[in-house]
């Protein structure tokens, strides 16, 4: 979303864009199917579509099947998006070969592709050689999208009522030693409002308390709970069992294989060090992001600018 963004120039983006994008046929998708294939109420896919729409990549069209229906398709400028999200796509995936291996990639894209099939986890609709070039694109953000769901619903069996997929861009990003709004709120591309109203519905539930910042007096650091520690601890429990469903359908050799390497993908990127400490970014993934962010004319200027010093 960076190099789409800061390379390409496409401006209102938001990560959620991306399934309404992608799961969109050339020739349009309904609002009903999006909203089962991504598990959420239609009035949620269509406040999400409202905004895309009024971005200016998607359009609302009579359903020819139906005229009391419509459907979503992509606009020109929609299409181009894709287009050009492929193609990124496709080079980070030639990164991502580049760090496990290849053929460690190849199995990684089988082994999901196998899940999302079983699942019933709908993949990107697109076809051709693009889409070739970057099956990690299609797979990986679906899946992951039905782990988090899953997860939810494992949750609140255990009796934690009143959760919702949004809330793990907060509890996802506290760390042992706490986590801090303006961080998130960067790390999220979101706004320090939208995670300050995050934070007092999950303060309201029970889950995170404010304390105060041992390193800077004005700021205030997020920490669990004994409550939230215990949805942790029923998380991993919730995640043990998903697991244990997924091996039963790859096989736990390979889903194990599947983990390790996607854990060495994480490494690589460095989250951790972005999340969770004050720690500098390793040098290669500084100027990854940073060629992500800025122009060619800009990395130019900086590049100037550094040799200046």
């Amino acid at each position: 979303m960076e190099q789409l963004a800061g390379v390409h120039g496409f401006g209102n983006l938001r990560l959620y864009y991306e399934p309404y994008i992608t799961l969109a046929a050339d020739d349009g998708v309904r609002l009903t199917e999006l909203a089962e294939a991504l598990n959420i109420s239609r009035q949620a896919a269509n406040q999400a579509a409202n905004q895309i729409e009024a971005a200016g990549y998607v359009l609302r069209v009579p359903d020819p099947q139906d005229g009391r229906a419509k459907r979503i398709i992509l606009t020109k400028n929609g299409r181009r998006l894709r287009t050009c999200g492929l193609r990124v796509a496709a080079t980070l995936q030639r990164e991502c070969g580049q760090i496990v291996g290849q053929e460690a990639l190849r199995q990684i894209v089988t082994t999901l592709a196998e899940l999302c099939a079983a699942t019933g986890t709908p993949a990107a609709r697109i076809s051709g050689p693009a889409m070739e070039e970057a099956p990690l694109i299609a797979l990986l953000p679906r899946l992951a999208n039905f782990i988090s769901l899953r997860l939810m619903a494992s949750n609140i069996r255990r009796g934690h009522d009143g959760l919702k997929m949004s809330y793990g861009q907060v509890l996802t990003l506290i760390g042992p030693e706490g986590g801090r709004i303006l961080r998130i709120a960067a790390l999220q591309d979101v706004s320090k409002q939208a995670v300050s109203a995050m934070v007092s519905e999950l303060e309201q539930l029970g889950y995170i308390y404010r304390d105060r910042d041992p390193e800077d007096a004005r700021q205030v650091l997020l920490r669990f709970t004994g409550l939230g520690r215990k949805l942790i601890e029923d998380s991993v429990e919730g995640m043990d069992e998903l697991e244990m469903e997924l091996g039963s359908i790859v096989g736990q050799a390979a889903l194990e294989q599947l983990r390790s390497r996607i854990e060495d993908l994480y490494k690589a990127l460095q989250p951790d060090v972005a999340v969770f400490t004050d720690a500098p970014l390793n040098v290669t993934q500084l100027a990854r992001e940073l060629k992500g962010k800025l122009s060619p004319e800009a990395r130019l200027h900086l590049a100037n600018l550094l040799l200046e010093q």
